[in-house]
């Protein structure tokens, strides 16, 4: 039975009560990590085993608080004796940024103890992943959020590359849609075209309304709102309502707490 379990919910702006951006899928015995936002070591720890036994880590982007916890992650499965090989999935333009950061904080991928494969994303590339009974499949899509933010922000150079990645997993009749962080909630449109047993989006970068327009024809199950901006964050059962309101064809509307696991 699928499992999401929310480990960090909170936007980019640091709070008390919230960490920052990381969710675990459990599908036919996989343990996928989307996105690593500090800390989500700790988070896994109280889990169990599971800094020995994740699957995989998908990067959506490479903001801070969508990647900042993966050095400590490492760290703590090269601690914790982990032996099993991870795949590290992420913006292609980023991993020999990423190698050599880690390599910057005294960590060496031969002193691990276990093997790292660093697997780049390519806009609409599906990656097969063999689980229990047959396989899941992953694809990565390409959306807006860091040449409208880096860029935009920063004066960078126009022909840097610098890819940001919603993601589509799919499992016999399963389907999840995680948004990362978008452009505008319409880059949503194109995903939830397709019947989806649960969207997983931010709500930091558009506001509801616009969100509401974005999936007003979805056939979604559960529509979960994390990555949320300092407003909706103080009015979440309020915010809920509202959801649920602008879409009535979605069954559940959910506002997940820190630690919250929703089974399917």
């Amino acid at each position: 039975m699928p499992s999401i379990s929310f480990i960090g919910t909170g936007s980019g702006l640091p709070t008390a009560d919230r960490f920052f951006s990381s969710s675990l899928l459990f599908i036919d015995g996989l343990h996928l990590l989307v996105d690593a936002g500090e800390p989500c070591v700790h988070s896994l720890r109280d889990r169990g085993t599971l800094v020995r036994d994740l699957d995989a880590v998908l990067i959506t982007h490479g903001h801070v608080d969508h990647i900042g916890g993966l050095p400590a992650l490492l760290q703590g499965a090269m601690l914790l004796g982990r032996v099993k090989p991870l795949v590290l999935c992420l913006a292609s333009e980023m991993i020999a940024s990423v190698r050599a950061w880690i390599r910057a904080l005294y960590l060496t991928e031969e002193a691990f103890g276990f093997p790292v494969e660093w697997c780049p994303w390519g806009d609409g590339e599906q990656m097969r992943f063999p689980s229990t009974a047959s396989y899941v499949s992953i694809t990565p899509h390409s959306n807006g959020h860091l040449a409208a933010s880096y860029r935009t922000l920063s004066g960078a150079d126009p022909a840097l590359a610098c890819n940001s990645f919603s993601l589509e997993i799919v499992w016999g009749q399963f389907r999840a849609l995680f948004s990362g962080d978008l452009s505008s909630a319409l880059e949503l449109s194109r995903l939830a075209a397709v019947p989806a047993t649960i969207l997983v989006s931010e709500l930091s970068h558009f506001n509801a309304d616009q969100l509401g327009d974005a999936l007003k024809s979805a056939e979604l199950k559960a529509l979960c709102l994390v990555h949320l901006s300092e407003e909706y964050a103080l009015n979440r059962e309020e915010l809920r309502v509202k959801m649920e309101e602008l879409l009535p064809q979605v069954t559940d509307v959910f506002v997940p707490e820190e630690g919250e696991v929703l089974d399917f």
